[in-house]
């Protein structure tokens, strides 16, 4: 397991400011939103600890707050696991992600700027780069910086947190996404979105956004289905 060790603002100044504890929470919690933490994956302590360069307590006192958010699970034997969701539980989560991204979004496209749009784009042709040398890894990564450089636009730190948290428990299945979903719908949606915001078609642009989430949970929530008919069979 790899996480990035870079979790605070860039400048040595800047990451000493940082406390250890909230680096690791927030390097775990990125591990999560890019998938690169799977559902039902096993991780211990120690094992976080030597991945992120970071000492046993401050990771002991990230996880304390992972568990409780319920982003990873404690087990009998002190073993910590990415949890695993039901058909239900992912309908609930594509419900809440469509209420809370939405919200953001109808805020950050009355807040757009030129200059905004300009930095969407470019993350975007980082995603489109990504997807011609077949690195999935950086394109998950993109995905996800993408969504959340729309989000902060609406200028609400708050909402952007209750964003975040249900990210860390949709991202973990990222991976599965690109198995099938994501292969089809090949950023269509992404760029749907943009062109409207270059148009100023902000009703639009929230619609294509809401169709983006709302498609891409609708393909996990009928995977977990697909899952539970062939396990009772």
């Amino acid at each position: 397991m790899k996480l990035s060790r870079k979790t605070a603002p860039s400048g040595d100044g800047a990451r000493a400011h940082v406390p250890l504890h909230d680096r690791a929470y927030a390097a775990i919690g990125t591990a999560l939103m890019t998938g690169r933490l799977a559902p039902g994956q096993s991780v211990t302590i120690r094992g976080l600890a030597t991945a992120l360069g970071i000492s046993p307590t401050p990771i002991r006192e990230a996880v304390r707050r992972l568990v409780a958010e319920g982003t990873l699970a404690l087990l009998a034997n002190r073993r910590l696991r990415v949890p695993t969701m039901t058909a239900a539980e992912l309908e609930e989560l594509r419900e809440i992600r469509l209420a809370l991204e939405g919200l953001a979004t109808r805020l950050a496209a009355e807040r757009m700027t030129a200059g905004d749009l300009v930095a969407l784009e470019s993350i975007d042709a980082a995603i489109v780069r990504a997807r011609g040398r077949g690195d999935v890894r950086r394109m998950m990564a993109e995905i996800q910086r993408f969504h959340h450089a729309v989000y902060r636009l609406a200028g609400r730190p708050a909402l952007m947190r209750l964003i975040e948290a249900q990210w860390r428990r949709s991202g973990p299945w990222i991976g599965e996404l690109f198995t099938g979903y994501a292969a089809h719908e090949r950023g269509r949606l992404r760029r749907r979105f943009l062109d409207a915001l270059a148009r100023g078609d902000r009703a639009d642009a929230c619609a294509t956004m809401a169709e983006d989430i709302s498609a891409a949970l609708a393909y996990l929530v009928e995977r977990a289905r697909a899952r539970a008919r062939k396990e009772t069979q």
